[in-house]
């Protein structure tokens, strides 16, 4: 398939595009710059291969968890040029994508979600690939290291060095710490994710607070 990837959940643009056996990839750091840089870009990618969006199967997207004002700005591009090539949306997780970059294993996703959380699921890799948790929110300390895991992904654990602190030494850890554009292709090839009509493109927030307040940052300081 012919399809193009972008993520925005983090301070990184993500973009990846596949036709025949290439692929076309832009990952760069553009802290908050994501609304102004993500159309000149993908411009670029579809120049460089030398096709049009149309000629397109589809195009995916990083449904969260991540940064609110992120999510929002990857989800209505991926709406905006969908419906202008008529073609549907794949929606993908975050952490799916993480954890599809860790490799095969069982591995325990935590991705920073500012606010002294993280977002985290457990998942079974490889090809019997499958979530085995819900994808959550949570303390750092409230994370527990399930039995059986063998490998450790996202940039929770470098956000937050307690996370797992008696253990994190023992477990190789991912050297991807955010979701990747070109990764997502490979998840939408895959089949588990269903292509969708752009108006039922849907975000993964988990959570709805956007910050703390001043008695919480204050009280997230003292820990």
């Amino acid at each position: 398939m012919k399809l193009l990837a972008l993520d925005t959940s983090t301070t990184y643009l993500s973009l990846a595009l596949s036709h025949g056996e290439d692929m076309l990839v832009f990952h760069e750091c553009v802290e908050q710059k994501h609304a102004e840089r993500t159309l000149p870009e993908v411009s670029r990618l579809l120049a460089d291969a030398g096709i049009g969006l149309n000629a397109l199967d589809g195009i995916v997207f990083g449904q969260g968890p991540g940064s609110f004002t992120g999510l929002r700005i990857a989800c209505g591009i991926a709406q905006g040029l969908a419906y202008s090539a008529d073609l549907p949306v794949i929606a993908i997780p975050t952490l799916d994508n993480l954890a599809h970059q860790a490799g095969e294993g069982q591995v325990l996703v935590c991705f920073d979600a500012r606010m002294q959380q993280v977002y985290s699921a457990l998942y079974r890799t490889g090809a019997n690939w499958e979530r085995l948790s819900p994808i959550l929110v949570a303390s750092p300390e409230d994370v527990a290291l399930p039995a059986g895991t063998t490998m450790l992904a996202g940039d929770g654990f470098h956000s937050y060095p307690s996370l797992l602190a008696d253990i994190r030494g023992e477990l190789p850890q991912s050297p991807h710490p955010r979701p990747h554009a070109a990764a997502y292709l490979q998840l939408a090839e895959s089949g588990r994710y269903p292509m969708r009509h752009p108006r039922e493109a849907e975000l993964l927030y988990v959570r709805d607070k956007v910050a703390l307040t001043s008695s919480e940052q204050a009280q997230a300081r003292k820990r």
